[in-house]
């Protein structure tokens, strides 16, 4: 093999393994929320929200979801869902089976088999407890933080922008925006170090993930 193939190779090398950590979540110790080669979900997708100490847990091939959707709360499981209309939940040594209709002003209605909507005390414990997780930037806000303060170029300028973007059902920052700025020299600077944002935990209501508008405050002093 000649030099010139030898260093096109190691260049390809490193540019797959760099696309193959970017698209794979390392957190708590954990390799999760994969995405394949075209970017479809893969493998095993975990969804938290440590406040609570909930966990929302998928199985992913090709983007379809394999196996039913999981809820816990304080690692006990609550909830079952298979993705399309069927929903158990589990309370009081009770499973309560209910189908899961999504009406036309995007809110859900849980009707149990016999065709009665489940009782309000069931749907809060399954809403409440663990039915929703809301976005996450792994590490929590101070890593947020860090970030911006590690990438930010301000280049001697000084001043706060508000930057409003939306983390999409995969996690990635987009719809990137100035919401407010005292100094327009930062403004896309600010765009582009949250356009290069590490991918993010989506949120997840009502029975699918879904995209979240966020809004962060940045001050350069």
């Amino acid at each position: 093999m000649n030099l010139k193939k030898r260093v096109f190779l190691i260049a390809f090398l490193i540019c797959t393994i760099t696309s193959f950590s970017q698209n794979v979540i390392e957190y708590n110790g954990e390799k999760i929320n994969a995405l394949d080669e075209n970017n479809n979900q893969t493998g095993t997708w975990k969804l938290f929200d440590e406040k609570n100490n909930a966990l929302i847990m998928c199985e992913f091939k090709d983007g379809e979801y394999t196996a039913n959707t999981k809820f816990y709360k304080d690692s006990k499981l609550i909830a079952s869902y298979n993705n399309l209309d069927k929903l158990e939940i589990y309370k009081d040594s009770k499973t309560t089976i209910c189908n899961f209709y999504r009406n036309e002003d995007n809110s859900t209605t849980l009707v149990e088999e016999n065709g009665k909507e489940i009782d309000s005390e069931t749907r809060k414990y399954y809403f409440f407890n663990g039915g929703q997780v809301m976005p996450m930037f792994y590490g929590g806000v101070n890593k947020l933080y860090e970030f911006i303060g590690n990438n930010f170029k301000s280049n001697g300028n000084k001043g706060s922008l508000k930057v409003k973007f939306t983390i999409d059902s995969k996690g990635f920052a987009t719809e990137i925006e100035i919401e407010s700025s005292t100094n327009e020299k930062l403004n896309q600077e600010a765009i582009r170090v949250m356009s290069i944002m590490p991918r993010c935990q989506p949120a997840y209501q009502r029975g699918r993930f879904v995209k979240y508008l966020y809004m962060v405050p940045i001050n350069i002093n």
